[in-house]
């Protein structure tokens, strides 16, 4: 009678502790779902670049500030392009020339992974050259200083190099076709003398840092 008792009261303290498990266990809460990330992707891009113009044997050289957005199959983004002014000096005058760019660009990747970015496409802009003329003797009448405005587009190819989550460095390559450029010279008795004709058609490279948000 004993035993029977002490077996009792064992099965009903091992009822009571499976109970009280699953009781624990069916409250428990399920882990939360990661939330999914946007496919949409803001970014910063500041740096610098270098072209071949043909005003002057060295180019030009400036900054490079840009923002846009990227999606999984494309990229869009605004870029301002502003080279430091160049002097232009020859026996009769001293011209600083200066060169800013405003666009639109487009491009696409061709590989892609978590680290790396090939893509190439094309832009188009509003192309600003400045000059500002100063005669280095008498005799000589310069034009008021003034702005030029000009088309700008082309295509370009970038390698990107994610090193970390929010940072990348980005190196640019894009062949610029310029319409509406100036041709600098002088007007004499004989007509116009062409002395600085730049190139229509000019490379361009830049290397940039980027912040992705």
């Amino acid at each position: 009678m004993a035993s029977g008792t002490v077996g009792l009261r064992l099965g009903v303290m091992l009822a009571l502790l499976v109970g009280t498990g699953s009781r624990a266990q069916a409250q428990t809460p399920p882990p939360a779902a990661p939330e999914p990330r946007s496919s949409v992707q803001w970014q910063l891009m500041v740096g610098g670049l270098a072209s071949l113009d043909g005003y002057t044997s060295a180019g030009y050289q400036g900054l490079v500030l840009a923002a846009g957005w990227e999606f999984p199959s494309w990229r869009l983004r605004f870029q301002f392009l502003a080279g430091q002014p160049n002097t232009l000096v020859d026996e009769r005058t001293e011209v600083q020339f200066g060169q800013y760019t405003f666009g639109l660009w487009l491009d696409t990747p061709l590989l892609q992974s978590p680290g790396w970015r090939w893509a190439v496409g094309a832009g188009a802009g509003l192309h600003v050259f400045s000059r500002s003329t100063f005669p280095l003797f008498r005799g000589v009448r310069p034009e008021d200083p003034r702005l030029i405005p000009a088309l700008l587009t082309g295509p370009e190819t970038s390698l990107r190099w994610r090193f970390a989550r929010r940072f990348a460095v980005e190196g640019t390559a894009s062949v610029d076709v310029v319409v509406g450029r100036p041709i600098l010279g002088y007007v004499t008795n004989n007509g116009f003398e062409p002395l600085h004709r730049g190139w229509p058609v000019r490379p361009r490279l830049a290397v940039s840092f980027l912040v992705l948000p």
